[in-house]
């Protein structure tokens, strides 16, 4: 059986990647996976204690891991971590199995996203709207390079949302399918 190539989610902490993306494995009855979630069932910790027990790093290696594993197209939904595109290998093996979609939102829409959410450790100390501005800056740049459609979300409903995924998944499946037959 070809399988259809994986929808994969990009995006900021708190662009809506978890909640979109199980809302579409719902509509599209395809599995979905956060690489946030499986890391931390996996390791028995959340991130927070992850980064403060191992460090930065050992959690990017968990990352690196996950997604060269999820490098084939299988109609899997994978809602990545916010830093997964700092690194070129995980957006290379990302998109060899699947169409990457950037969810684009604005720091004020993100910060009320995450107002009640003290889990994120990026965002520890300091004006969190200011650590959002500061963050979104320096990786607005890889998200724009790494996706393959950008889908701005901070005025879009859920529902306008996965109507919107599901329509240029269709579209950019359709095209790669016509440059394959050729």
């Amino acid at each position: 059986m070809r399988y259809k190539h994986n929808i994969i989610l990009i995006g900021f902490m708190g662009s809506g990647k978890t909640s979109i993306g199980k809302r579409l494995s719902l509509k599209l009855k395809w599995e979905f996976i956060d690489t946030d979630d499986f890391i931390e069932k996996r390791e028995g910790m959340t991130i927070n204690e992850i980064f403060a027990q191992r460090g930065e790093s050992y959690f990017r290696d968990l990352e690196r891991e996950l997604c060269s594993r999820y490098s084939e197209p299988k109609c899997k939904i994978i809602a990545t971590g916010g830093g997964v595109i700092k690194n070129r290998d995980n957006v290379k093996d990302l998109k060899k199995g699947g169409i990457i979609f950037y969810l684009k939102s604005t720091p004020e829409t993100i910060a009320h996203n995450l107002r009640n959410d003290d889990t994120r450790p990026l965002l520890r100390g300091g004006n969190k709207l200011e650590r959002i501005r500061t963050l979104m800056e320096e990786r607005e740049p890889m998200y724009r390079e790494c996706a393959d459609i950008t889908i701005n979300v901070a005025d879009l409903n859920m529902e306008e949302t996965l109507n919107l995924i599901e329509k240029e998944y269709n579209r950019y499946e359709n095209k790669r399918n016509k440059r394959t037959k050729h």
